[in-house]
């Protein structure tokens, strides 16, 4: 490494002896750490005869003081009320005659408290969404933990990621069984780290029992602050941990936050020592070592699988991210890579995009990253054309912009409809939906855009606000449409409706059949999508209209779980097991979701869910796959 590398052996002695010395010395270089305030003691009333002062114990120079009396004072006990009054006689109280214990009764009980459980730990209860106290019951701890470890990481699906934080977020008594490592605990806070879901996992580890400092619990916490871009809040950990913990992890980020609070050479010592003695250090540290050290480093041309380290380094660095650094990035990556200032704009929309659609970066924001794109102003007059010649991040760039500029809600609307018939050709249905998610959500219903209710709710549904999608729905059923526009809406009606899905009957689902706009195989899809979902909730379809789908002949290619799992979900369900049904109906969907191919998970994971009183939650996966199918 140039520029700073030491010409002379360095013993690594002497660099734990720097980091001792750089770290705890001078700590008014970096943010100090937060000092709990004392709250003052509340004033004490004085009593009504307050006790006398206890004498000095200086030498008295006054006479030898006589001696202290032990029974009452007489004087002030007989003497009358200083008010001349009568004194009242003191009544006379009646004792109850006590018989000594003869201990049968009441015994005392001795028992030594434990430890807290930290499985058991968890930060929403019953009141604020959790699954329940009991929803481990009768499920052995090592079920638990491979259903936790099985847990997908990329989830698309809105209500999948509210299902999982509430699985990972509840507390919850701790399973039966034999503990094993790693501990639930552990799991679940790198379910949520793996999942991108960072504020989740911090709260989590702040509820840790006191006294807690096992290595993983402080190492998440410093990637969660640097993925967050918290650079003093991480290397106020390190510090605190920098005797505790050792290795390459350790000394990498304590050279980093030696080099952030200034002290160059002690940094510079430090990375010379790892350079010696470690050949698994990426070269993205040094190079970010040697740049702010004053240096000129090496191009990095490669960083796949970034960790918080290497894209906190690189960006304060100010080193460029290399074109493949969102390959194999975790979900928590791809939302750092989105907001980093070192990388091109083309590779922020490739990671922002990810980003936004495994659910870690708001929709709002990819529409920002959308708006930083230059585009001549003469397309905007032809802005459909132009972005489907050049479909892609740039294309559905160019359409975000083109509905901000638009000047009335009716032809926001009328762009946004024309960008999603677009994306459903060309492929980015989802994505493009989403950053018109914020757009649509500002929208209010009226008469001159009634006719976009249908993909309002549906954008609104793909970004997860529920609400949002039934207040078009309603708007529009209350308006009196036509049998066409209600058998379009009809399916989402019925799965954002709070009725009970019971209540359907053979001959409305034979309306919408009836009412259908289309036909062909587009046509097909959505019956066969919508139908399995109405079986899957115990809805009865006529027979007849499942032979319409027989006749078809052709087949979706369809993820389907494995045995193993299908059992294991079924039998959580009928045991009334809320965390291990929660749990498998996760792993059941997997990755895939709420996708048209992922059906037969889904049907059983609806299922499941009802099963357990989940209704709310059945009905809005159903509603996803729905929108996925066009429905």
């Amino acid at each position: 490494m140039t520029g700073f590398r030491a010409n002379s052996f360095i013993s690594f002695a002497i660099a734990a002896s720097v980091l001792g010395l750089g770290l705890k010395a001078n700590s008014s270089t970096l943010p100090a750490h937060q000092v709990a305030q004392v709250k003052p003691t509340e004033a004490i009333e004085p009593s009504v005869n307050p006790p006398e002062e206890p004498p000095s114990k200086t030498t008295r120079t006054g006479p030898k003081p006589a001696p202290i009396r032990l029974g009452p004072r007489r004087s002030v006990l007989d003497s009358p009320p200083s008010s001349g009054a009568p004194r009242e006689p003191a009544p006379s109280i009646n004792y109850k005659a006590v018989s000594p214990s003869n201990g049968s009764d009441g015994a005392v009980v001795i028992q030594t408290l434990n430890d807290l459980d930290p499985d058991s730990v968890g930060v929403i209860d019953d009141a604020s969404g959790g699954l329940g106290t009991k929803m481990w019951q009768g499920i052995d701890r090592s079920f638990v933990a491979r259903a936790i470890a099985s847990l997908p990481t990329r989830v698309r699906s809105p209500t999948m990621r509210k299902l999982m934080r509430r699985l990972l977020l509840t507390q919850a008594v701790a399973p039966e069984g034999e503990k094993t490592e790693p501990g639930l605990f552990q799991l679940r806070v790198k379910a949520l780290f793996a999942s991108g879901d960072l504020k989740s996992a911090l709260s989590l580890i702040a509820s840790a029992p006191t006294g807690a400092r096992e290595e993983y619990l402080v190492r998440f916490g410093i990637d969660g602050q640097l993925f967050q871009n918290n650079t003093a809040g991480a290397c106020q950990r390190v510090r605190a941990y920098s005797d505790e913990f050792k290795g390459d992890y350790w000394q990498q980020v304590a050279a980093f936050c030696l080099a952030m609070a200034g002290k160059r050479a002690e940094a510079s010592l430090m990375s010379d020592v790892l350079a010696e003695r470690s050949d698994a250090i990426h070269p993205a540290f040094f190079a970010a070592m040697e740049r702010l050290s004053g240096a000129t480093p090496p191009q990095i041309v490669s960083l796949t699988a970034p960790s918080a380290l290497h894209l906190s380094l690189m960006r304060s660095a100010g080193l460029a991210l290399p074109d493949d650094t969102t390959e194999k990035a975790s979900p928590a990556a791809l939302r750092a890579i989105a907001l980093s200032p070192n990388a091109t704009l083309d590779l922020r929309l490739v990671a922002a995009e990810e980003a936004a659609d495994i659910g870690v970066l708001d929709g709002k924001v990819l529409a920002e990253i959308y708006s930083a794109v230059a585009f001549d102003p003469a397309v905007f007059k032809k802005a459909i054309r132009h972005a489907m010649a050049n479909w892609g991040p740039g294309g559905r760039a160019l359409l975000v912009q083109a509905v901000q500029k638009a000047a009335t809600p009716a032809e926001r609307a009328k762009l946004i409809q024309s960008a999603l018939q677009l994306a459903r050709q060309k492929g980015g249905w989802r994505t493009t939906a989403l950053a018109y998610g914020p757009i649509v959500a500002a929208l209010t219903p009226s008469a001159e855009t009634n006719w976009f209710a249908g993909d309002a709710a549906r954008i609104l549904i793909a970004a997860g606000d529920i609400d949002g999608a039934r207040r078009w729905l309603n708007f529009a059923d209350a308006q009196g449409l036509k049998d066409q526009q209600n058998a379009a809406l009809w399916p989402l009606q019925i799965f954002l409706s709070d009725a009970e899905i019971s209540s359907i009957a053979p001959k409305d689902i034979m309306n919408w059949w009836n009412g259908r706009a289309t036909t062909g195989a587009a046509a097909l899809v959505k019956a066969r999508t919508l139908f399995s979902l109405l079986g899957a909730m115990g809805v009865s379809v006529p027979s007849k209209l499942w032979a319409k789908l027989l006749e078809d002949g052709s087949g979706t290619q369809a993820f389907v779980p494995s045995a193993v799992v299908r059992n294991a979900l079924s039998r959580s369900s009928v045991t009334g097991s809320r965390g291990g049904t929660v749990a498998m109906a996760l792993v059941a969907l997997g990755e895939h979701g709420a996708v048209t191919e992922n059906l037969s998970a889904m049907e059983m994971a609806i299922s499941a869910l009802k099963r357990i009183n989940f209704d709310t939650e059945a009905k809005a996966l159903a509603a996803e796959v729905a929108i996925e199918a066009g429905l």
